[in-house]
C-alpha cells in the first residue's frame, strides 16, 4: 500500500475523516464556492501532515479566480452595458461552471485515494490511465526516498495535463460551448483576457490561447513556479484562510461585486442547463 496521510500520522482517525471527504464528493461540488473552499481544506490536511500538495493550493487559487469572473459575468448581466448579449453572457458561465465541476469531479476522487493509500483502487472507467499510472510513479518515487522539488514538480505536471486533457473535448472544444469559446477568442484577441492573478506575489498569467490544450499546461506550469518557494506558498496560504472565498474582489483589491452565491444560486444554474452537473461523457481521446 502506498504511504498515506492516515499511516503518516493520523491513524483510524484520519482514515475515518479522509473516507467521509471522499463520501462528499456531491456536497462538496455544488457550486464554485464549496470547491474552492474543499480544495483549502484538503490542502490544510496535507500540510498538517507532511509532504503537503500544492497542486490542491494551486487548485484553490485558479478556482477562486474563476469565481471572481462568475461575479464579473453577474455584475455585467446586471448592467447591460458590456456590449455582449445576455444569453452569450450565461453561456459563458456555464463554460466555467462546466471546467470547474469536471475537475473538481475527477481530482477529489483521485487525490483522495492517493491520500488514503488506495490509488491501486482507482477504477478505470472513473480516473484516466494517465492519472493511474502517474500516481503510481509518484508513490513509487516517494518509497525510493524522501519527496524533492523536482519530484514535487513532476507530479504537478502530472496532475495539470491531466485536468486540461479531461476538460479539452468535455468543454474547451465541445460543441455545446462554441459561443463561450468563440467570446474567449475574441477576448484574446482584443488583449482583454483575464489574468490568474495570484496572492502575495506580482504574478499575473494569461493562458494566451485557451483553446490551444499545450498552452493551457504551460499556464499551469507558471502558476505553481510563481508559489514553488516555501515562503512564498505559506504566504499565500495564510492570504487564504484570512479571506474565506464568496466570489467577491475586494480581497484581491477590486470593487464590490455581488456574491457568487447571490448572483448563481445553485438550483438557478441548473435550469439554465440540466446537464452542467451531470458526469463527465467518456472521451476516447483521454481514457
Amino acid at each position: 500500500m502506498a504511504e498515506s496521510v492516515c499511516s503518516e500520522a493520523s491513524g483510524r482517525a484520519g482514515v475515518a475523516r479522509l473516507t467521509a471527504l471522499l463520501a462528499e464528493l456531491d456536497e462538496r461540488n455544488l457550486d464554485n464556492v464549496t470547491r474552492t473552499e474543499s480544495y483549502l481544506e484538503l490542502y490544510a490536511l496535507t500540510r498538517a501532515h507532511p509532504p503537503d500538495l500544492p497542486w490542491l493550493l494551486m487548485a484553490h487559487l485558479v478556482s477562486r479566480n474563476a469565481g471572481c469572473l462568475m461575479t464579473e459575468i453577474a455584475a455585467a448581466l446586471d448592467r447591460g452595458d458590456c456590449g455582449v448579449a445576455p444569453p452569450a453572457l450565461r453561456e459563458l458561465f456555464l463554460f466555467l461552471e462546466r471546467a470547474n465541476h469536471l475537475i473538481f469531479f475527477d481530482a477529489w476522487y483521485h487525490v483522495l485515494h492517493h491520500l488514503l493509500g488506495r490509488s491501486a483502487e482507482l477504477a478505470p472507467d472513473r480516473c484516466s490511465r494517465f492519472m493511474r499510472e502517474a500516481w503510481a510513479r509518484h508513490e513509487g518515487a516517494r518509497r525510493a526516498g524522501p519527496p524533492h522539488p523536482a519530484a514535487e514538480r513532476a507530479l504537478v505536471s502530472d496532475l495539470v495535463t491531466n485536468e486540461q486533457n479531461l476538460i479539452e473535448r468535455r468543454v474547451a472544444h465541445h460543441p455545446r460551448f462554441a459561443v463561450a469559446r468563440a467570446l474567449v477568442a475574441l477576448a484574446e484577441a482584443f488583449g482583454q483576457e483575464p489574468p490568474v492573478v495570484l496572492p502575495c506575489t506580482q504574478a499575473s498569467i494569461q493562458v494566451g490561447g485557451f483553446a490551444r490544450l499545450e498552452r493551457r499546461i504551460r499556464a499551469g506550469m507558471r502558476i505553481f513556479d510563481a508559489m514553488a518557494d516555501r515562503a512564498t506558498r505559506d504566504a499565500m496560504y495564510a492570504w487564504a484562510r484570512r479571506h474565506p472565498h464568496d466570489g467577491s474582489r475586494p480581497p484581491w483589491g477590486g470593487p464590490e461585486r455581488p456574491k457568487l452565491r447571490d448572483a448563481w444560486p445553485a438550483h438557478a444554474v441548473r435550469a439554465l442547463w440540466d446537464g452542467i452537473h451531470a458526469p463527465p461523457e467518456p472521451d476516447p481521446g483521454w481514457p
